[in-house]
């Protein structure tokens, strides 16, 4: 199903004369492009590097032909078509650092990888003599005095300095590289297939075919290797079965193989509009028609863009647009929409999960999900889904995020099942290491948690409101709601005070209630001789005793849940203890201290 996917999409962006490159091109990164005259004489070497916003150089990628896998003790053997590394285009030996001298086997090897790369262009040169550009790059291969100036160039050392930099050819007179030409293009096209390659039934199309033994590597999910590896591979005798070897167990023809690994590709390239990263999982959509959340999901899950911090919040407010209106339900809302997480693995890449429904149950998914983290805060936007995780590591670093946590959260998001127990375990344990610190994301996410978790339940009279609700009696709610009433006594009774109840107590407070309330009982007492006016003292007498009138006794623990609730009826209590009061409702969002 995803290979069929993928292909379909190749199909489609070829279609719409997207630049996807065709059957026998991929697309490569080119730092460096050596200018020939037409008579094969050396013009300049061309730095197709630019800047980023950090500061990294990145290199230009061209549509090149595909280079095929190189592997064995005769890997040298293989070159690529018009294109390849500078020990196969210029003999120059690998070394660590520019200006180190290379060890005689380093000079050999370059030695042997450079006349393979040489035979090609001769062949070339034989079988397509009329074009121009390879006769061009024959007369400078076999030109050691144009080669030399080459490595005489300022921007050769440059190019010494990227491990394993590749080079291509370009004519001076031309706009286009020489292995673009339309008569290398026609010659690649030509080439018969492997000779090692079966005759078989294509898994994706169902046709009779060639079968790809070996398919060709995917390349941009993070952690993975550096050249690439497979969704599809068998490398050890033990996954062989039935007599079959490499890719004849789970036979794909050749132009599917290329098919759905060339827009793998295209989606996890690092500019990619369709891919983000979530901690150590590669995530990549598709729909099967253009589709406005193909173009938006980022908005949703990413961080908001510091050229446009209001993208987010647009896009958001489109989907509920749509949603409230039925539009999402006319036009592309019947597209089929695809989301799939890669992640590392020691020989091939893992699927971490795979996703499938149209375009209008995903938006009804988001849409839910916005509402479930809806809650009163000083700023009403809706946050994307990496910043809240974040608000759950140490330190609030992706690095520190469980490794499964993100996927997982997504599949739930996307399924619209509960949100992962091991989520609400890591905000709990945050606020508790932070002395209390239930930020407005922290706080999302609990409700989110709890009322997703109501939801699968048919429990929906449970599910936790948007802001305070003096009509929640739930244990755990009405003690978030004490702690923070009493917080505010003590602060307004020591204005000064350096460590509140908050940093001593919330943690045992919000699991072990008993122990600890009673203490806190005793206190405001106290705390109500200091209030300097007679209005304040009645003011916290009244609302210590509204709360107090639904709790008959302090439980001596809390579960996971009723620490949830205490976290979010503290969080309400003081988002209503400092919002100023007017004539319009009470729900109305908080212009005070946060929590």
């Amino acid at each position: 199903m995803i290979l069929q996917a993928l292909c379909e999409y190749y199909d489609r962006k070829k279609t719409a004369g997207s630049p996807l490159p065709p059957v026998g091109f991929e697309k490569k990164e080119i730092p460096f492009v050596i200018v020939l005259s037409p008579e094969g004489k050396f013009v300049q070497l061309k730095d197709t590097r630019e800047f980023q916003e950090k500061g990294k150089p990145v290199a230009k990628a061209f549509t090149v032909p595909q280079g095929v896998k190189r592997s064995g003790a005769k890997s040298y053997e293989t070159a690529y078509c018009l294109w390849d590394h500078v020990g196969y285009v210029l003999e120059q030996p690998k070394v660590s650092k520019p200006g180190i001298e290379p060890s005689p086997k380093e000079v050999d090897m370059a030695g042997k990888q450079h006349q393979a790369f040489i035979d090609l262009v001769d062949r070339l040169r034989t079988e397509i003599p009329d074009d121009e550009g390879g006769q061009a790059v024959h007369a400078f291969l076999h030109d050691e005095a144009e080669k030399a100036k080459v490595r005489q160039a300022p921007e050769f050392q440059e190019c010494l300095k990227i491990s394993g930099c590749n080079l291509t050819f370009q004519l001076s007179s031309d706009n286009h590289l020489v292995c673009q030409s339309p008569a290398v293009r026609q010659w690649i096209a030509e080439q018969p297939l492997d000779n090692e390659n079966q005759d078989g039934i294509c898994l994706v199309t169902g046709e009779k075919t060639k079968i790809a033994r070996l398919h060709p590597a995917v390349k941009g999910v993070w952690g993975a290797q550096m050249a690439g590896a497979n969704i599809v591979s068998f490398n050890i005798d033990s996954f062989n079965s039935w007599g079959k070897d490499k890719g004849n167990n789970a036979p794909v023809g050749e132009e599917a193989a290329f098919k759905y690994t060339t827009a793998l590709n295209q989606l996890l390239r690092t500019s990619s509009p369709q891919r983000l990263q979530l901690n150590e999982t590669s995530v990549v959509w598709w729909s099967s028609g253009e589709s406005f959340l193909e173009d938006s999901l980022p908005s949703f899950f990413n961080d908001t863009p510091k050229d446009d911090p209001d993208r987010g919040v647009r896009a958001v407010r489109q989907l509920f647009e749509s949603v409230y209106s039925g539009a999402f339900l006319e036009g592309d809302g019947t597209n089929r929409f695809y989301l799939l997480g890669l992640s590392p693995n020691a020989a091939r890449i893992a699927v971490r999960f795979w996703q499938v429904g149209t375009v209008a149950e995903f938006s009804k998914q988001l849409a839910q999900w916005f509402r479930d983290i809806e809650i009163v805060s000083r700023n009403a936007d809706y946050p994307p889904l990496k910043p809240l995780l974040r608000s759950t590591a140490l330190l609030g670093k992706d690095e520190n995020l469980p490794p499964h946590l993100v996927g997982e959260t997504v599949r739930a998001i996307l399924m619209g099942l509960p949100l992962p127990a091991s989520l609400m375990q890591g905000v709990i344990k945050r606020i508790k290491a932070e002395q209390g610190d239930v930020t407005p994301y922290r706080a999302r996410l609990i409700k989110a948690f709890l009322n997703r978790s109501y939801r699968h339940q048919n429990l929906t009279n449970k599910e936790v409101t948007m802001a305070y609700n003096p009509e929640e009696k739930r244990i755990g709610y009405r003690l978030g709601c004490l702690f923070a009433v009493l917080e505010k006594l003590q602060s307004d009774a020591n204005p000064v005070l350096n460590a509140g109840i908050r940093d001593r107590y919330y943690s045992s407070a919000s699991c072990n209630p008993k122990s600890v309330f009673g203490t806190l009982m005793r206190l405001h007492a106290h705390h109500l001789k200091k209030l300097p006016h007679q209005g304040q003292r009645v003011v916290a007498e009244k609302r210590i005793a509204e709360i107090m009138a639904d709790i008959n006794d302090f439980p001596a623990h809390l579960n996971l849940e009723d620490q949830g609730l205490f976290a979010i009826g503290y969080y309400h209590q003081r988002q209503a203890l400092f919002t100023k009061h007017s004539k319009e409702p009470a729900h109305n969002e908080s212009e005070g201290v946060q929590a």
